[in-house]
């Protein structure tokens, strides 16, 4: 005897096998073939179904890839800031060296563990390090001249802030897109096992109409589904 049992299982496709993008030709082609055949329209629950959870799903994906995008570029950002800081006080390092002969208080502002500290930086310490060269430029007024500009801090640690505060909206947008991601995934996979056994009932015994709604081959890697191909030709 036949077990019957996999017919009942709630969810076919909830496998690693079926990868998103596979996942997401397969849905839309069986939804548009619902459409396409739909006597009586006995598929327009189901149908509405299936586009509610594939919109939902690969709209979280988008939402994802978007968050991911914005983290690279807040990224790219904060750090090339980063090393613009490090140039700057290279640049300005020997004008400070000259001031700091009459008032060591300055250099001592800008470098109070050492030049190098600016040279090991790292995301935990960059916040401290713009705060305190922007505070070091604006307090010593004394070095202000055609070449030293101290708004150049400000604006430097103002531009690694908009770049820390992208890297971390895109964080928070992708993971929270991941997670909505699972539950849309499960969603539409159900509604996929579910129109399985909706158009095998409606169509007992007519097993090539019911195989058209579904065309499996989408949902596996081109090399198996053109072996498949070759093996039933």
């Amino acid at each position: 005897m036949v077990n019957p049992t996999p017919f009942f299982a709630p969810d076919y496709f909830a496998t690693q096998d079926v990868t998103l993008p596979r996942l997401q030709k397969f849905s839309l082609d069986v939804a548009q073939r619902l459409a396409l055949d739909n006597p009586g329209g006995a598929f327009k629950a189901l149908l509405a179904g299936l586009t509610t959870f594939h919109t939902a799903l690969f709209g979280s994906m988008a939402a994802t890839d978007a968050g991911i995008s914005q983290r690279r570029t807040g990224a790219q950002l904060l750090w090339g800031d980063l090393a613009d800081l490090q140039h700057q006080l290279e640049e300005d390092e020997a004008l400070i060296d000259y001031k700091s002969k009459k008032d060591p208080a300055i250099r001592l502002a800008f470098f109070p563990n050492g030049r190098t500290e600016y040279s090991k930086a790292s995301l935990l310490t960059a916040d401290l390090l713009f705060a305190r060269a922007e505070k070091a430029a604006l307090a010593h007024v004394k070095m202000r001249g055609p070449e030293f500009d101290p708004a150049l801090y400000t604006r430097l640690y103002t531009a690694f802030k908009v770049g820390r505060d992208d890297t971390s909206a895109g964080d928070e947008q992708s993971t929270k897109a991941r997670a909505e991601a699972q539950a849309h995934r499960s969603d539409l996979t159900g509604r996929l096992s579910d129109a399985v056994k909706l158009v095998a009932a409606q169509f007992l015994r007519d097993d090539a109409r019911c195989a058209a709604y579904f065309r499996a081959g989408l949902l596996q890697a081109p090399a198996a589904a053109a072996a498949r191909v070759a093996v039933v030709a």
